[in-house]
C-alpha cells in the first residue's frame, strides 16, 4: 500500500545549518496495518511524517501509495488519500470555527457550510458520531472551546471525512493525560478494525507501541535501524539501539531502582560518524562499525536489523542483551 523506498532529506544544504534528517530510508505499510516508528528526538521521525504527508518533497528516492508514485505530488492533492493527526490538536484544527466548519474545511470546502450538502452534513453526523463521546450534539460549537481531548477527536473525525488510505499520526496523545491517551488510542484501533484505514503511528512512548501496534520500526539518526512486529521486537531486540530504549521504560517491581539510559549524545547531523551512526555510544563496538555502516541483516523471517553483531544472520544474545545494561 504505502511503500517508501531510499528516501532522503537534507535541510539547508552547503550552508553552517546542514542538517540530513532522512537518510536513504525505505518503509512498506500494507492496508490494514497498525505500525509505528520509534525514536528519541531528532530520529526523523516528524520528518518522515512531513515527507509522507507532502509538507516538503525529498531530495531522491520515491514514494508510492497504491501503486501510484506521489512523491511530487502537492499536499493538497495528498490529503485526499493521507489523513494526518498532529501531536497540537490546535494545529490541525482552526479554534474560532465551529466543529461543522472544521469539518467542512477539512472536505475541501473552505470551511464554508452554505457549500456544504445536506448528505455531506448528515455525515459529518455520523463521523463524530463514531467518536462516542457526544460531539455529534456540539456541531455549533467553536472548536476553541473544546478540550485537549475532544479537539484531538474532532482531528480524527476531520482526517476520516476525506475517507483516507492511509492515517498518519505524529505522537497524537503526549499532551494528553493517560486516561484521554487510552481512549484515543482505542478510538483509532476500532477505526482500523472497522473501515481498514492503515495507520502510522510516530511515537517515542513505548508503553503505548506496546499496547496497540502490530508492527514497529525503529529510528536513529535519519533511517531505521530495525524492525519487525512488536511482540518479536519487545521481546528479542537485536539492535543496541532498540535494545537501550526498551531498557529505559520503568516496569513494575524496580521501584527504587536507577532507570537505565544510553550513554552519550545522538550525532551532530553535520558531523556524522563514518561507520555505524551509534557506534560512539554502543558499547560493543568494534573497528568494522567505525569504518563501515552495516546494511540489514535478517534475524528471522520479518525480523530485520542494522548490525555488525547480527551479520551471521543469527541473533548474538550473549553481546546484545548486555547493550541494554
Amino acid at each position: 500500500m504505502l511503500k517508501i523506498e531510499h528516501i532522503s532529506k537534507t535541510f539547508n544544504p552547503g550552508t553552517v545549518n546542514e542538517k540530513q534528517a532522512i537518510r536513504d530510508l525505505s518503509l512498506n505499510l500494507e492496508k490494514g496495518d497498525f505500525a509505528t516508528i520509534i525514536g528519541s528526538n531528532g530520529a526523523g521521525k516528524s520528518t518522515l511524517f512531513n515527507a509522507i504527508c507532502g509538507d516538503f518533497f525529498t531530495d531522491s528516492g520515491v514514494i508510492m501509495l497504491d501503486g501510484q508514485d506521489i512523491t511530487f505530488m502537492p499536499q493538497h492533492v495528498r490529503a485526499k488519500t493521507i489523513g494526518r493527526l498532529y501531536q497540537d490538536p490546535m494545529r490541525g484544527t482552526a479554534p474560532g470555527m465551529t466543529i461543522e466548519e472544521n469539518l467542512a474545511l477539512a472536505a475541501g470546502k473552505g470551511g464554508w457550510l452554505s457549500h456544504v450538502s445536506r448528505q455531506e452534513k448528515e455525515r459529518f453526523h455520523e463521523e463524530l458520531k463514531l467518536l462516542d463521546i457526544g460531539l455529534e450534539k456540539r456541531m455549533t460549537q467553536p472548536v476553541g472551546l473544546l478540550s485537549g481531548g475532544q479537539r484531538q477527536r474532532v482531528m480524527i473525525a476531520m482526517a476520516l471525512v476525506c475517507k483516507p488510505e492511509i492515517l498518519i499520526a505524529d505522537e497524537p496523545t503526549t499532551a494528553l493525560d493517560v486516561t484521554i491517551q487510552a481512549q484515543i488510542l482505542d478510538l483509532m484501533n476500532q477505526l482500523k478494525k472497522e473501515t481498514g484505514t492503515s495507520i502510522l503511528f510516530i511515537t517515542h512512548d513505548l508503553g503505548v507501541v506496546a499496547e496497540v501496534c502490530d508492527d514497529v520500526a525503529v529510528m536513529y539518526c535519519g533511517r531505521v535501524v530495525e524492525r519487525g512486529d512488536v511482540k518479536t521486537i519487545f521481546a528479542n531486540p537485536s539492535h543496541p539501539y532498540t535494545k537501550g530504549l526498551l531498557g529505559s521504560i520503568p516496569r513494575l517491581g524496580d521501584a527504587g531502582k536507577e532507570l537505565k539510559s544510553i550513554p552519550g549524545n545522538v550525532p551532530n547531523p553535520k558531523y556524522m560518524p563514518k561507520g555505524c551512526k551509534f557506534e560512539p555510544r554502543c558499547p560493543y563496538a568494534s573497528e568494522k562499525c567505525r569504518e563501515e555502516e552495516p546494511g540489514f541483516f535478517q534475524i528471522e523471517e520479518g525480523h530485520i536489523s542494522r548490525c555488525w553483531l547480527c551479520e551471521s544472520g543469527q541473533l548474538k544474545t550473549d553481546h546484545v542483551e548486555k547493550a541494554g545494561d
